[in-house]
Formats: C-alpha cells, sequence, structure tokens
C-alpha cells in the first residue's frame, strides 16, 4: 500500500516496518513551527499542494498526527467556499489525536472545523476512549478510539541492572496549564460546568464531562442532527468553553499535585524534569532531555519512573506509558480507567491510587529491586508486541479496509423518507433505545404518537427514564427478543454497544464491543408485551430496532406484530461485530418473507462495517 503520510511523526516509522511505501506530504505552516495554530489560508496552501501531489503519484491513504493532514481547496460556490482536500482526491484521511480538538484546530474558526468533521472519508482516530465517544456524542461519524503508542525504533531487551540504576524516582514531563498561575482573572460562572464534573466524578467515576454537562446537570443544549451549522458553532463553542476549567482541574488531579507533593516529600531523592514547573509552583527542575537516545536511556538509568498523565486526557494513556515500558524502564503511573486495557497491573507496570499509597509504593519498590526488573521487563515485552506504532498503524488499516457492499446507500435522510411515507403515527416501539436519541427526533416528527422506549440496563435507564419524562416518552425497562424471561447482557466499553451476543475477537468495532462487565436483565417478546399491556398491534406504526446484533433474535419475537406494522426501522451489520449476530442478507430475507420490501439503507459512521434499513410494509 502507498501511503501519504504529513509530516515525519511516526507513521512514516511504523508503515515502513509494515512493509507499506511511505509518500511525505506538506504540513500546513505557521510562524509558531505547530501545525495546531494553522489557519484557513494556510490549509488551503498545503490542500493544494496535497491535490497537485495526486497528479503525480497516487496513494491509497492519508494519514497524520493531530489533524495536520486537513488541508482545503477553494470550491465553485460563491463567496470563496472551501472543501477539504481529501474529497477532492476521493483519498480517505486518517487523523489520529493526540490532543483535543480545540488545541487540534485552535487556528480554525468553528464553522470550518464543524463543516470538515461531518466528512465521512475522514477517519479520526482520537487516544482518549471519553473523547471519541464525546464527539460520536456530538454526531461526528468516522470517529474511532486508537491509542497512543511507542515509537518504531531499536530498544535494549536486556534485563535491568538494578546495580547501574540510580535510587531515585523520576518524572519526565512539562507543567501544562496557566489557568491556576498568579494574575489570572477568570469569571466564577466559566469554573462552575467544571467544578460540577468534577465533584460528581468523584463518585462516579465514568461519568465523563458531555454527560455531566449535558445529561446529569443540563447546564446545555446538546447538538441534534436538526441543528443548522450556526447553531451547532453556538452550542460547540459553550461546550468547550465550560470545559476548559475542567481540563485545567484534570492537570492537577492527574498530574501537578503529585509533583508538588513528591518535591516536598522527597527531596533530593525526586528527580523532575520539565519547563514550566518554577513559574508555576517554584519548583527546581532540570531541562527537558536533549535528544531522542537521552530520552529513552534515562528510563533505564532511573529506579522508579512516576508516569502522570495531562489534563488532556479524561481516561485516556499518555506516549509516555508506552515510551518508558518500549525503552525497558519501571513505570509506577496513577491508575487510568483504559490502563488495563493496554498491561497487566502488578506484573507489567506499577500503579497508585493517590498520595498516600504512592509513598508507600516508592518506598516498597525501591527496595524491592528483583521485583522492579521483572515488572520492567514484562511491561517491555507486551508494548514490543502490542503498542508500537506499527501496531496502531495494522489495526488502523483493518477497521477502514474498504469492502464490497450488498447495497447502495440512500442520499436522502431516514426520519425524512419515513414522515414522507408515515405523515402520521399511533404507537412507536423504539427497541434499544439508549438515553432517548431516537426518542426526542420521533417526538420531533410526529407529536401525537404515543412511544414507547426500551431500554435493559438500569444505569442507562435511568437516564433515559428522565429524558422520556420530558418528551412525554413511556420508558420500559425491557431487553426484547424470541423469549420472555431473563439473561445476561454483555456492557460494553462503549455503552451504545451493550448487547445480549457475545464479543467477538477482531471485530472492526473492538474498541467499543469490548466486554468490561456484565447485568442481568428482563427480556421480553414484543408480541407478548403487547398483549400484556393491551396494545392493539394494528396501531402499531413503527417497530424501530438498534439492539446490537440481536436484531433478528426480536423480529423472531414480533411476528405478529410484523403482520401489519407498517415501517420497520433496524440497524444491519456487513460483517460480524457481535459473535453469531445476523448480517445484512439474514434481516433481509426475513423481512421480505414476512412480506416487507427494502425501502433504502443508510450509511452510519462505518459505513462498510454497518447501516440502518428502512423496510415498508408491502
Amino acid at each position: 500500500m502507498r501511503i501519504g503520510v504529513f509530516g515525519q511523526g511516526w507513521w512514516k516509522r511504523a508503515g515502513e516496518a509494515l512493509g507499506h511505501e511511505m509518500v511525505d506530504l506538506a504540513s500546513p505552516e505557521h510562524p509558531s513551527g505547530g501545525a495546531y495554530a494553522a489557519d484557513l489560508n494556510a490549509r488551503i496552501t498545503s490542500g493544494t499542494a496535497t491535490v497537485a501531489a495526486f497528479g503525480e503519484q497516487r496513494v491509497d491513504l492519508l494519514i497524520d498526527n493531530g489533524g495536520a493532514g486537513l488541508g482545503f481547496v477553494r470550491g465553485d460556490g460563491p463567496g470563496e467556499t472551501v472543501k477539504p482536500a481529501h474529497e477532492t482526491t476521493n483519498c480517505a484521511l486518517c487523523s489520529h489525536f493526540v490532543d483535543p480538538l480545540v488545541t487540534a484546530f485552535q487556528g480554525l474558526g468553528w464553522a470550518e472545523v464543524w463543516q470538515s468533521l461531518q466528512s465521512r472519508s475522514w477517519v479520526k482516530a482520537v487516544w482518549d476512549r471519553a473523547q471519541a465517544v464525546e464527539l460520536q456524542q456530538f454526531g461526528v461519524p468516522g470517529v474511532i478510539h486508537a491509542p497512543m503508542a511507542a515509537l518504531n525504533r531499536p530498544y535494549p531487551t536486556e534485563p535491568l541492572d538494578p546495580e547501574k540504576t540510580a535510587p531515585i524516582v523520576s518524572f519526565v514531563g512539562g507543567q501544562n496549564t496557566t489557568y491556576f498561575a498568579a494574575g489570572s482573572d477568570v469569571p466564577a460562572r466559566d469554573l462552575l460546568a467544571g467544578t460540577l464534573a468534577h465533584s460528581i466524578r468523584a463518585d462516579l467515576p465514568e461519568v465523563n464531562f458531555y454527560n455531566a454537562y449535558h445529561e446529569v446537570y443540563r447546564l446545555g443544549e446538546p447538538v441534534t442532527a436538526e441543528d443548522d451549522l450556526a447553531t451547532r458553532i453556538v452550542k460547540t463553542a459553550a461546550y468547550f468553553k465550560a470545559k476548559l476549567f475542567y481540563n485545567a482541574q484534570l492537570c492537577l488531579r492527574q498530574r501537578d499535585r503529585f509533583v508538588i507533593f513528591l518535591a516536598r516529600k522527597l527531596g533530593s531523592l525526586f528527580h523532575l524534569a520539565g519547563k514550566g514547573w518554577d513559574q508555576a509552583y517554584g519548583l527546581a527542575a532540570a531541562s527537558p532531555l536533549p535528544t531522542a537516545d537521552a530520552y529513552f536511556n534515562h528510563f533505564r538509568e532511573a529506579a522508579i519512573n512516576l508516569n502522570l498523565v495531562n489534563g488532556n486526557a479524561e481516561t485516556g494513556l499518555n506516549m509516555r506509558h508506552f515510551e518508558i515500558t518500549a525503552a525497558g524502564g519501571f513505570m509506577l503511573c496513577h491508575d487510568q480507567p483504559e490502563l488495563a486495557d493496554c498491561f497487566e497491573i502488578g506484573k507489567e507496570c506499577a500503579v497508585f491510587q493517590d498520595e498516600k499509597d504512592l509513598l508507600e509504593k516508592i518506598h516498597y519498590y525501591l527496595g524491592h529491586p528483583e521485583e522492579r526488573v521483572a515488572i520492567a521487563l514484562a511491561g517491555q515485552r507486551r508494548t514490543l508486541s502490542q503498542h508500537l506504532y506499527s501496531h496502531r498503524l495494522q489495526a488502523l488499516l483493518e477497521a477502514i479496509r474498504v469492502r464490497p457492499l450488498p447495497v447502495d446507500y440512500a442520499r436522502t435522510s431516514p426520519w425524512e423518507d419515513i414522515k414522507a411515507l408515515m405523515p402520521e403515527a399511533g404507537v412507536m416501539l423504539d427497541c434499544g433505545a439508549n438515553v432517548g436519541q431516537t426518542a426526542g427526533t420521533v417526538r420531533r416528527f410526529y407529536p401525537q404518537a404515543e412511544i414507547y422506549s426500551f431500554e435493559p440496563v438500569a444505569s442507562i435507564y435511568e437516564q433515559l427514564r428522565r429524558r422520556c419524562a420530558e418528551l412525554d416518552v413511556h420508558a420500559v425497562k425491557k431487553a426484547v427478543g424470541d423469549r420472555d424471561g431473563r439473561a445476561t447482557i454483555n456492557l460494553t466499553a462503549g455503552p451504545e454497544s451493550n448487547s445480549l451476543l457475545g464479543f467477538k475477537e477482531g471485530n472492526p468495532c473492538a474498541q467499543w464491543t469490548r466486554v468490561v462487565g456484565q447485568e442481568e436483565v428482563e427480556v421480553c417478546t414484543l408480541d407478548r408485551w403487547c398483549q400484556d399491556n393491551g396494545i392493539d398491534r394494528q396501531r402499531v406504526s413503527l417497530l424501530k430496532l438498534d439492539v446490537q446484533g440481536a436484531e433478528l433474535q426480536a423480529l423472531y419475537g414480533a411476528k405478529k406484530l410484523l403482520e401489519t406494522v407498517k415501517l420497520v426501522f433496524l440497524e444491519v451489520s456487513f460483517v460480524e461485530l457481535y459473535r453469531d449476530c445476523p448480517l445484512f442478507d439474514d434481516i433481509d430475507r426475513f423481512l421480505t418473507e414476512c412480506g416487507y420490501r427494502r425501502h433504502a439503507v443508510y450509511p452510519s459512521d462505518q459505513p462498510h462495517n454497518w447501516g440502518d434499513a428502512l423496510y415498508v410494509k408491502a
């Protein structure tokens, strides 16, 4: 494969390690030297150069760090309109974000950012799962989760020699927030959202900022599919402005507090290298390590390498997790939600929870060098076998691999089609409701409809119930299937992916469908539920199913309902996203046999993996 790469970065080495031909392309320039600050004109310059390069040598994929490959060309419309350069070349762009969007596109206005984010040929690979989910909840297509990794380079692999390591605790990293600097004048109203979010996370760590802001405290209205560009910009700008203080507090919670603590407690035993510590807190710090070799060697020279995540991540790991372990150093890190996804805690890295635990772990591991050596060696084996950027590139290529599809996608909107086919509605069954996204859309299109939203998972149901109360919708705490009773549902890394079916190893959506827990739930057949609740099936106008691979089970439990219901709108898979899940042809065949004709199939944010299909009673 020929891959166009913007800037040298780590992707060029990763691609070469996999045997791909890597083609250098120009990134947008800015006087500061950072592509993040590049404005629209700079991105038009780089985009025009990208298109010109395609005239000389065709590539199969474009890849960058932090959206540096997002260039523009001038459009043909009025007012010097622009469009993304990669769309002009008909080539997919994959951007790996290791910083939030507000950092990566600080040189662009929200209008350009929002218009660009809607590109379905632009894959946004985000290192922090909470921020990946955040973008998905904003309605951004093509978002996937891709952790950071270590560079492809030679690493010494012999076990550490405790006699050659300095008996110190070392932290390498800068101080990155000026929010609390002397003279900083921030209005109190700008502190509310971040303070509330951190307060609830103290008791409920699984709550991210998006959920706290929109669902728990309702400090702003979420972006919806019906919002025009101007409305999206206003909502988005307000949201990310409110999040600034939250990120600044994350810096304190995840990094700065521990540096200040150790500097006071350990004295000369604590080695600090990085910029900003003296200005922010009056802490003496060594300069950043001057070369890559000095940087990686340092991790083998210190007895304990402390790793602390900056405020730009809610759940994810920074690159230091993988650099320390790749070099063969011993890593002691603050616990992060995604840490157990990548390392076996206690065997491949050591973890602490708070200041007291940190001090105890430091004294313990300084006194047990043999354990440090074993953990460092195991951590290195894990990273070199699974967490190099060549591993990430291989996973990205698999996730975006183009497969032939059995259908042509519609260019229309599903809900506009549903409204045209069915101007008025009686009863609507929303199965797999999650927190009420579809219920809100249905209520807007059908103000008088009688809507029932089904969601079995307790924590999600509580959010749904509150939303349904606002919408005058009936919330039902049940899963739907082919039998009545109880069943175990798999709770997944992406809460929209909870499923009655098992996990399918190697599926292209594994970052969301990975099982993180289980819960016993009540299951009903729709035929029995309608009978028990006095719902005349002749009145049911629409059956919507988004039950994560269990759609065919739900249809088998609704055979009587399918004799009369007018429209069926459901998710269909083109690849096996869950173990033994039915594919598109299975669903299509079943509904055809039940007397339905397929009206259209609509693309998802992963159109080669799944979509949504609309069927009409013939």
